[in-house]
């Protein structure tokens, strides 16, 4: 009796350990499955970095609207270095005033024809009477007092009498006072060639500095006087003393 109750204490012992065996399999074995089911579910829900990244280029690297958009491996405008303005150029370090030409040696439009003309003698310059001005002096001829508006220069009858410049005939006449008078403009001045016995220039003519104008005759007013030439000039219509321009 008391072996048989022996046994059946071995026997619930053993019984023991093989439900507490099994019990400790299931429970592996049910943490092996949900260790299983976790890693799925994470895997499911954290996607390969590598596929993504994939994805996401040719997603963004897709037309919109026929702009292209770069992202990705491509290189961003965003990460490229900022473009650099354009370098200022260095102001120059010439002077700012531009260095001046060289003299021009044409002659200004409005210069005038003293500055241009150089004046000769009509005859030999033997001066026997000069320009008073607004000093009147006596006359031997009209014995009166009166103004000498020329230079007389001494001179035979039939002497030739030559233009003092480059010029054009403006008028010959014959003059109560002053008799056979031929008037030559010389840009701003006038010659007066007094007392002509004949003119070898016409009106409008051109003549040439030393060309023969007449020859030497007699002055009316002035005929008491030896034989000489009577020649007045004006500038700007007024009477000027001839030999301040006469060389």
């Amino acid at each position: 009796m008391s072996n048989l109750h022996l046994l059946n204490n071995k026997s619930q012992k053993n019984n023991s350990k093989g439900f507490y065996i099994a019990l400790g399999v299931c429970l592996i074995a049910v943490g092996v499955a949900a260790w299983t089911t976790y890693d799925s579910v994470v895997n499911y829900a954290s996607p390969d970095e590598g596929a993504t990244s994939s994805a996401q280029v040719q997603h963004t690297n897709e037309t919109v609207s026929g702009i292209k958009v770069y992202t990705g491996d491509e290189t961003s405008s965003a990460e490229e270095p900022a473009q650099s303005e354009p370098a200022k150029e260095e102001p120059s370090k010439a002077p700012s005033q531009a260095p001046s030409a060289p003299p021009s040696s044409a002659v200004p439009a409005k210069q005038t024809a003293a500055s241009v003309l150089t004046f000769a003698s009509p005859v030999e310059k033997n001066v026997t009477l000069k320009f008073s001005g607004e000093n009147p002096i006596f006359s031997n001829t009209m014995k009166d007092w009166r103004v000498h508006n020329g230079t007389d220069f001494s001179a035979k009858e039939g002497t030739a009498v030559k233009a003092v410049a480059n010029g054009t005939v403006k008028n010959v006449y014959t003059d109560d006072l002053y008799g056979l008078t031929a008037v030559i403009q010389h840009g701003d001045y006038e010659t007066y060639y007094c007392g002509l016995a004949a003119a070898s220039v016409k009106k409008g003519a051109a003549v040439k500095q030393g060309q023969q104008v007449g020859t030497v005759g007699t002055v009316p007013c002035e005929s008491a006087d030896a034989s000489h030439l009577h020649l007045s000039m004006k500038k700007g219509g007024k009477y000027i003393d001839p030999l301040s321009i006469i060389k």
